[in-house]
């Protein structure tokens, strides 16, 4: 039995994806409120007995002009492994929607390994191709580096960092670096590192509203880390935390501290406190191609593999176009924008 459910009648929903184990804040009603911008439906699947066994968090992005646009499901659907009657049901409740309001298209990304073969020749069955892509020209990335911080003390967890990662975490100490949890008012100071750290990686950094509306909408799940010496705030990380996992979502620094390894120093806080929260997994989030030495991002690769975190390649982006004229129209006139 399918069910769809607004924003405002999302607590369901969300209770289900909190006692996952792929549990993910992009599929709860949270995201929504977040992504304002877009319109935010969440479809729920139930057994015979009226229990939830499946659901999807989605989001609509229109076209402006175009009435058309397309419907997505970050880091969803959330079902059993290998219960492809339920994933059907909750794609066909999909479509349904996205037919009913004119949408050329509509694209899930589950939190699945890219050796599940079993869900990629289901996926394609049901119509979908399957982007694979190793950058980040997908809407979430398909390579992540997890912590399993299971059976782990603070102590023992920081033993299991390698050597260079421990002296970093000491030599920042001794430098006088500390962390603390900051609010929406050091919002403007982690902006400013923001956009420079943006302007050093080649990455475009969202405006400094949507930092703000992102610690606001998630509240309690989301903190605010602030690394500070003699007073200076020179490096800022931002989490969000549901069910079993931390994501470290955004981070910044002062290019001037950098010998004072603040970042690291975050990194064990986040981290220790994940532990404390009792959470299972922290997430690293996204990096490019595979962890070889000849890839040329292999830097951050090495980076999280120094605290002990495993890589991790996910199934990829899913798109099933509905309606192939206008998906053509949108791209060509994507195409032309970008081009101007």
């Amino acid at each position: 039995m399918i069910e769809y459910v607004t924003i405002d009648q999302a607590a369901e929903l969300d209770a289900f994806v909190l006692r996952q184990p792929n549990c993910h804040f992009m599929q709860t009603s949270v995201w929504g409120r977040v992504k304002e911008g877009w319109g935010w439906t969440g479809i729920l699947c139930r057994d015979e007995k009226g229990e939830i066994i499946g659901s999807m968090a989605i989001l609509e992005h229109r076209i402006r002009h175009m009435h058309t646009g397309f419907l997505y499901a970050p880091r969803g659907p959330i079902f059993r492994d290998g219960d492809y009657a339920t994933l059907e049901a909750l794609v066909d409740a999909m479509r349904a929607l996205a037919e009913k309001r004119g949408d050329y298209m509509i694209r899930i990304d589950p939190m699945l390994e890219e050796t599940d073969t079993a869900f990629l020749d289901e996926v394609r069955r049901l119509g979908f191709t399957v982007n694979q892509a190793s950058d980040f020209s997908l809407f979430q990335p398909r390579m992540c580096y997890v912590l399993d911080l299971q059976g782990f003390t603070p102590e023992s967890l920081l033993a299991y960092y390698n050597k260079t990662k421990r002296y970093d975490i000491r030599r920042a100490e001794r430098n006088g670096v500390t962390v603390r949890l900051g609010d929406v008012s050091d919002i403007p100071v982690f902006y400013r590192m923001m956009l420079a750290t943006a302007a050093k990686n080649g990455f475009t950094a969202r405006p400094q509203q949507y930092y703000a509306h992102f610690l606001e909408a998630l509240g309690p799940m989301a903190r605010l880390y602030l690394a500070e010496k003699d007073g200076v705030i020179i490096a800022a990380s931002i989490t969000a935390e549901l069910g079993n996992r931390v994501w470290h979502m955004y981070a910044c620094s002062d290019r001037a501290y950098q010998a004072d390894f603040p970042n690291e120093l975050i990194q064990w806080q986040m981290q220790r406190d994940a532990l404390e929260g009792g959470y299972r997994y922290f997430d690293f989030r996204g990096v490019e191609g595979y962890p070889v030495p000849e890839n040329p991002y292999y830097g951050l690769h090495h980076y999280k593999q120094g605290f002990g975190a495993q890589f991790h390649a996910y199934v990829g982006q899913c798109d099933r176009v509905l309606h192939p004229m206008r998906a053509k129209l949108v791209h060509t006139l994507q195409k032309i924008f970008v081009r101007e």
